[in-house]
């Protein structure tokens, strides 16, 4: 049963006696964010919490927004498209599912930021599709740091070779990279990955690419933000923790 707010007027003053269970979780994952960054004595607001919408319908988005959310990661285009007209115009936008090239098409400057840049087709689509609509998109590559095969996302050792191909792509601007767990890891697995991803982004952080500067590591969901948070996050994607199961 979700809570919503309830307002009394007690001699002028607005009395508010609960919490919406979005706002609720909402404020629950944001204090377990600053705990992270304190056990790890990083400054909390270099730490992004992107709230994942996939299938959450636009009044439960809603409900983060009203608590103080700006930003908001769609895993497929097609949700983000049906979505984002309905919402207000300072959200900012994050895809961070597996995009069909077939899908690129549809994008728009209001994207901020594509977190699963995985391929050589992908990143010659997206600035084919930047020359053409004047768009310089911002991305970061996904790395498939525990070779799961379930995962999608370019091997460690082929990274270096797929940012030598950003030079020839004017329209792209790479800013870092980002991995998904793997299904069957333990946490202590997990956490290693993550320390793997951060360090395989400071031995390239040293080498120089045009359109390359690999400031931001996306890792860490609503099982293991903590976590990721700990070996040098900078956004998190939490989705069920905010807003509860998916529908």
């Amino acid at each position: 049963m979700e809570w919503r707010r309830i307002y009394f007027i007690v001699k002028g003053d607005i009395l508010m006696l609960a919490k919406t269970g979005v706002e609720q979780r909402l404020i629950e994952v944001r204090q377990r964010i600053a705990q992270a960054a304190a056990r790890s004595k990083r400054d909390p607001r270099a730490i992004r919490l992107l709230a994942v919408s996939k299938t959450q319908p636009v009044r439960s988005i809603e409900e983060a927004y009203q608590a103080g959310q700006r930003t908001f990661a769609e895993n497929r285009v097609q949700e983000w498209l049906e979505k984002a007209p309905d919402l207000p115009k300072d959200c900012q936008w994050h895809l961070v599912g597996r995009l069909q090239t077939n899908k690129v098409k549809y994008l728009d400057q209001n994207v901020a930021m594509i977190h699963s840049l995985d391929r050589l087709s992908l990143l010659e689509t997206l600035n084919e599709q930047g020359e053409r609509r004047g768009i310089v998109w911002t991305t970061l590559v996904q790395v498939n740091i525990a070779r799961d095969p379930a995962k999608a996302g370019l091997m460690p050792e082929e990274v270096p070779d797929f940012l030598n191909s950003v030079r020839d792509c004017p329209h792209v601007r790479v800013q870092g990279v980002m991995t998904i767990g793997a299904l069957e890891a333990s946490l202590s697995e997990t956490q290693g990955y993550f320390r793997q991803l951060r360090e395989l982004r400071d031995t390239l952080q040293a080498r120089k690419w045009p359109g390359v500067d690999l400031q931001e590591l996306s890792m860490g969901m609503s099982q293991d933000f903590e976590l990721a948070i700990e070996e040098g996050a900078t956004f998190v994607r939490v989705g069920r923790q905010i807003f509860g199961e998916r529908n």
